[in-house]
């Protein structure tokens, strides 16, 4: 078995990995004392994959269907899949005083696209950190606002918003999401700022945290890539959003600023919450809506999507060949021929996956088509946010979406070399260095 193993690439062992997450999530979540009313097993599965993928489209209600030990393994695995494969216990090993396997090593290359310079050590290390310092602050903070609220459970209602914000999970033990602090400001903008910093990724995290320690450290073109696609969609649409939804014009220009934010950092950052019923907008913001969900969020991160960074190649090449120059430059940098490919590549079978998985829904379900086009979206992003349709859905729609979620976070390029991807390709391109990470 380990000789198997061994000879394995590290996409398909990485692909294996997110498969034994949720393998494990639905024993558990089959156990007597995690459920609180009988819950089928493709519901299982569904949430589980849900809870992997960092999504949060959920066929039943978690807080009317879970017991507290069910909505904890819940939290551990979308805990677990936004940190990734391998990182926990790849921490575990380090703070041993032990050195990481070189198959280990590669599996986390393979899993975060880092830019030149970025050592994988230092940067599972920076991870936890991260995340545990800054999931704990968030959860103080809600716990004042929901605790003056009068939520129940305001303890455990606040770690758990807190992690599946920073996560991007988008689960929430309200039935009807964040819609109960729509006019929250403090929660608004606690969670905006909990989903961003997951959406931005590690990479952008570090570094920051680099500049701030060491004088002499250059903020890397990877991150400014990031900060800058993340700004421009967040810029764009969220006033857009504010002057073109009828739903929301009655309310306060305080309260509808809040709702036009909060719905384009959620579906920017692929992280799920709504403020407001999804299935009371118009197909306007809708189309919004969606645009945000396919770009997504950013390598390295807790999000999905086809990644700004690959955005940002792409229209690098749009912008070189309108010009006519044989390179691509993106901010004044070049963009390797490698990572031109790979944008290309993950984009090209994101959508191909994206048609696929909206014919066959089309065939199983019988509703709007902007109902289904949005759920397709929703779940190959690993957004979560819905307009309805996930409770309705068919059992074979519910194991198409379970497909889509499961391809979303481990990535349409990643499982297509897992299944097609040749040893002396993987050698000839695995020391390939850029400043870009796609």
């Amino acid at each position: 078995m380990k000789k198997f193993f061994a000879g394995m690439k590290p996409f398909q062992l990485l692909t294996l990995g997110f498969l034994s997450y949720v393998i494990s999530g639905v024993l558990l979540l089959s156990l007597p004392w995690t459920r609180i009313v009988p819950v089928r097993f493709v519901d299982n599965v569904f949430n589980v994959v849900s809870a992997v993928s960092t999504t949060g489209l959920t066929t039943v209600s978690v807080a009317d269907s879970y017991t507290f030990f069910g909505q904890f393994v819940l939290l551990c695995l979308f805990q677990l899949g936004g940190i990734g494969y391998m990182t926990m216990t790849s921490f575990i090993i380090l703070s041993r005083g032990q050195v990481l396997s070189r198959n280990r090593v590669r599996i986390l290359a393979t899993e975060f696209s880092l830019p030149q310079g970025f050592q994988i050590t230092r940067f599972v290390y920076n991870m936890i950190f991260f995340t545990v310092i800054i999931e704990a602050l968030g959860a103080c903070v809600l716990y004042s606002e929901f605790h003056a609220a009068g939520v129940k459970n305001a303890v455990w209602s606040s770690i758990f918003h807190s992690v599946s914000a920073f996560t991007t999970a988008g689960f929430s033990l309200n039935n009807n999401s964040l819609e109960g602090f729509r006019d929250n400001s403090i929660v608004n903008a606690v969670i905006s700022g909990l989903c961003y910093l997951g959406a931005l990724g590690f990479i952008v995290l570090q570094d920051f945290y680099l500049a701030c320690r060491y004088r002499d450290h250059r903020i890397t073109f990877t991150s400014k890539v990031i900060l800058g696609v993340t700004g421009a969609i967040f810029v764009i649409m969220a006033p857009l959003f504010y002057f073109i939804e009828p739903s929301i014009q009655g309310l306060t220009p305080v309260d509808r600023l809040l709702v036009s934010c909060f719905q384009i950092m959620t579906a920017s950052s692929t992280a799920g919450f709504n403020s407001v019923p999804i299935g009371q907008l118009s197909s306007a913001s809708l189309t919004l809506v969606i645009i945000a969900m396919v770009i997504g969020a950013s390598p390295s991160g807790t999000g999905g999507g086809v990644k700004t960074t690959s955005i940002s190649a792409l229209s690098g090449i749009l912008a070189s060949t309108l010009r006519g120059q044989k390179s691509v430059t993106f901010f004044g940098h070049a963009i390797p021929l490698v990572r031109l490919l790979t944008a290309v590549s993950a984009t090209t079978l994101y959508l191909v996956v994206f048609q696929v998985g909206l014919f066959l829904l089309c065939l199983t379900e019988k509703c709007d088509f902007i109902k289904i086009i949005f759920e397709v979206a929703s779940a190959l992003g690993t957004v979560g946010l819905s307009m309805g349709l996930t409770s309705d859905l068919s059992t074979v729609g519910r194991w198409i979406i379970i497909a889509l979620m499961f391809i979303g976070r481990v990535g349409p390029l990643t499982i297509g070399l897992a299944l097609f991807h040749s040893q002396s390709a993987d050698q000839s391109s695995s020391h390939t260095k850029s400043d870009l990470a796609v």
